[in-house]
């Protein structure tokens, strides 16, 4: 007691420092109480199970830490066999949560531990199925003990149904597993279990080398419960083959170690002895052995016991004898009868409640199906009446809506080609102010006056016919007015837009001249109105860009022919110098400054096809 004690306070202490140190790989980390749990659950599942019921139970909310309390009680409870592990309400835990997730370590526990219980509920196909899920599962690991255990109860499923090859090929996986964890328990395990099938085959001598094998490594590792049971057992085969003294000897090695070690249940090893004395034979030793035998737990191992009483009785003309255990004989083997029959009528009545309560439900989904039934269709009659009449009500509705949308858009139609119209209105105003002062200002030169003389005309006719056709536009919007209230938020958005932005053009012009007036080159230029030389071109250059957002530079990029005198021209136009002013400064005539001007207006046409709106070079530059 005090050496558990002992390893759980080790194993606490061990659990708590590795849950401190390392973060599980940012997974979320078990309780310490489950850590410590899973890892001393090959070596001491007595331990692991004291801790699994003294700590609290994990809250249902948290999913993870209940699942894992659930598995790894029912592993706890199924390696100390304890009765209570075949309820699988804690399995059923573990299973409806790990089977969602990508644990495939825990699945494949999950499967093992559920095809354990269906196999001790009498249901081998169903664990068979399980196990071989398990199988698929545990194959993606490198939890090579659990790998080994799933095997063995597959190889082991296949033995009590005597498929042996099957059984074999399964038992020799497990062995390979068992000896990739180097777990010498799980390979003398498996040897064990390859000895029984060589032996059910018929292969007496392979089936010795396997239990031979069995035998060593349990020796080697102190196990005395698998040597002597592996003893037993070799015991066995060697009464078949009628090698009786190996037979004898490995059957009183096998009872003196489970003797020394005070193990319990040794009417098997009994029975085996009183049959080996029995062939000798030995009279006196088989009566003693069989009779040993009688106090076993086990049914038919007292059963057993009474046939070789039987046959010694027999063999000694001891009649009177002979007739008591022939009658217990036959008592056992009735008892056997009943306990067999005994279960098959409870399967039998197990499996009738089980159809009795199916067809109940069966009949219950009938009735409440034709409720349902009528139901709905007294419910899709009134749908369908009420539908009916939503569709109606829904049409005219949706026609009328058509109607004030049409009516909607296209007063916001209107009144957006108003808003557009003014804007060009108030450009052309400006343009008409420009094309003014030029007209004042260019008298002499009578190609350019006629030009100018025309775009005005131009402008002034564009102005009139868009007038015209806003008065046309709002008698439009007057008209389908009275079916709405108000203008839409979007038409009153874009009107303050609109004043926003001829606003901001107007406050550019208004900057832009303020500023000329401070540019001291400019300001000279203005004012002296005399030749300049190269660098105050540049200088001009510089602050023109500074101005207009690189005037020079965006010519130079829409217009790539453009020579050093032509943004000499458009800079001094962009200043709203006079033709008169500009000969001036470029020290030429003032039929040469329209001869630049044609020139560089036909260099502008033939790179973008025409002039657009703007009909004039002058207007174009002003505007760029």
């Amino acid at each position: 007691m005090r050496r558990t004690q002992v390893i759980i306070i080790l194993t606490i202490i061990i659990t708590y420092l590795s849950a401190c140190t390392f973060p599980n790989n940012g997974t979320t980390i078990l309780l310490p109480e489950l850590t410590q749990a899973e890892s001393i659950m090959y070596e001491h599942p007595d331990s692991a199970l004291h801790i699994l019921q003294e700590m609290q139970v994990p809250a249902s909310s948290d999913k993870l830490q209940k699942a894992t309390w659930a598995l790894f009680l029912t592993q706890a409870k199924y390696k100390n066999y304890r009765e209570e592990v075949a309820d699988s309400t804690f399995i059923n835990i573990a299973y409806d949560y790990f089977m969602h997730q990508e644990n495939t370590q825990r699945r494949a526990m999950v499967l093992y531990y559920k095809g354990i219980l269906c196999k001790i509920a009498g249901k081998p196909e169903e664990a068979q199925k399980l196990y071989l899920a398990a199988i698929e599962e545990v194959e993606k690991t490198e939890d090579y003990q659990l790998a080994h255990l799933i095997y063995i109860e597959l190889g082991d499923l296949y033995i009590f149904r005597d498929l042996y090859e099957d059984a074999s090929k399964n038992i020799e996986k497990a062995l390979h597993y068992a000896e990739l964890a180097n777990d010498d328990k799980y390979i003398c395990s498996s040897y064990i279990f390859l000895a029984r099938i060589m032996a059910a085959l018929n292969q007496m001598n392979t089936s010795i080398e396997y239990y031979q094998k069995a035998i060593l490594l349990a020796e080697k590792t102190e196990d005395n419960y698998l040597c002597s049971g592996a003893m037993n057992e070799l015991a066995g085969i060697y009464t078949n083959i009628k090698d009786y003294q190996s037979a004898l000897k490995y059957a009183q090695k096998a009872l003196q170690i489970k003797e020394t070690d005070k193990i319990e249940s040794l009417g098997q090893n009994f029975l085996v002895l009183g049959e080996i004395y029995y062939n000798l034979p030995i009279s006196d030793s088989a009566y003693y052995y069989f009779n040993k035998a009688l106090h076993s737990s086990s049914i038919y191992t007292v059963r057993a016991a009474y046939q070789g009483l039987y046959y010694v009785s027999r063999d000694n003309h001891e009649y009177e004898k002979m007739s008591v255990y022939c009658d217990q004989l036959l008592n056992y083997q009735d008892s056997i009868q009943t306990l067999n029959k005994s279960s098959e009528l409870a399967e039998m009545q197990k499996e009738y409640d089980q159809q009795k309560i199916i067809n109940e439900k069966s009949q219950l989904e009938i009735d409440k199906k034709n409720i349902i039934n009528m139901i709905l269709l007294a419910g899709i009659e009134i749908v369908v009446g009420i539908a009916v009449m939503i569709y109606i009500y829904q049409k005219k509705l949706l026609r009328k809506e058509r109607l004030l949308q049409r009516k909607e858009e296209e007063i916001n139609q209107n009144t957006i080609k108003i808003q557009e119209n003014e804007m060009i209105i108030a450009r052309n105003r400006n343009r008409m102010e420009e094309l003014a002062m030029q007209i004042e200002e260019n008298k002499e030169v009578q190609e350019q006056l006629e030009e100018e003389h025309k775009a005005l005309v131009e402008i002034q006719q564009q102005n009139e016919s868009l007038k015209q056709e806003n008065e046309t536009l709002q008698n439009n919007i007057n008209k389908y007015s009275f079916t709405l209230n108000e203008k839409s938020n979007e038409l009153k958005r874009l009107e303050i837009l609109a004043k926003e932005n001829q606003r901001l053009r107007d406050r550019e012009t208004y900057l832009s001249n303020l500023l000329i007036k401070d540019i001291r080159v400019i300001k000279n230029l203005k004012d002296k109105k005399s030749p300049i030389d190269v660098l105050q071109w540049e200088e001009i250059k510089k602050n023109i860009d500074l101005l207009f957002d690189n005037y020079t530079i965006r010519l130079s990029q829409v217009i790539p022919s453009i020579t050093e005198s032509d943004l000499q021209i458009c800079c001094l136009i962009k200043l709203r110098f006079s033709n008169p002013t500009i000969a001036s400064i470029l020290n030429i005539s003032p039929q040469s400054v329209s001869k630049r001007k044609f020139r560089l207006k036909d260099r502008i046409t033939q790179k973008l096809g025409s002039l657009g709106e703007s009909h004039t070079l002058d207007l174009w530059l002003l505007e760029f």
